[in-house]
């Protein structure tokens, strides 16, 4: 059994702790932590869910996860990404680049925090976790923008959210037209 901490709309922690497994309630939220890793030749890299999650399978998106009771979104985000990929940062290589509140495909409010971390990787150094991730591969970011927009990948804010892919933009170090 893993528990939540339970956040109100504004992000700030309840005190009401619950198994991740239970609904929330209207008005409740759980924390989600996100990496988008960008490389300096200005990709992005993406891993695809596993075929057995029941929310999105199969699809490209950031590393990320739950929060875990009495865990930081820092201290999620630097678990989920050893945990989905093997990558082991510290803390300060993390950049904290946005967060936003969204209704989860489940249904479950979550509140995200995201943050950045540029590094290059060669993928076959990436170690995947069964049940959770398949492959990895780097994308262009204006393609993965793109797909994103179009719904065709899951990006950390939604498709629609321009704030968010113009912090984005300027963090994976591209300049120009906004797509």
């Amino acid at each position: 059994m893993e528990l939540i901490d339970i956040y109100n709309e504004n992000g700030e922690r309840t005190g009401l702790v619950r198994d991740r497994t239970l609904p929330l309630a209207p008005g409740e939220y759980h924390l989600g932590a996100i990496v988008v890793i960008g490389s300096s030749k200005g990709e992005v890299l993406c891993t695809l869910r596993s075929q057995k999650k029941h929310i999105y399978p199969g699809l490209w998106e950031n590393t990320g996860g739950g929060a875990l009771a009495g865990e930081t979104s820092l201290e999620a985000a630097l678990r989920e990404l050893k945990e989905e990929t093997g990558i082991h940062t510290e803390p300060e290589e993390l950049t904290f680049l946005y967060r936003n509140r969204a209704i989860a495909a489940d249904g479950r409010g979550v509140i995200n925090d995201i943050y950045g971390l540029r590094r290059n990787l060669n993928t076959a150094d990436i170690i995947l976790q069964p049940g959770e991730t398949e492959d990895a591969k780097w994308i262009p970011y204006e393609e993965w923008e793109a797909l994103g927009r179009a719904g065709k990948i899951l990006t950390p804010a939604g498709p629609d959210n321009k704030e968010f892919f113009q912090i984005l933009r300027k963090f994976v170090g591209i300049q120009g037209k906004e797509i």
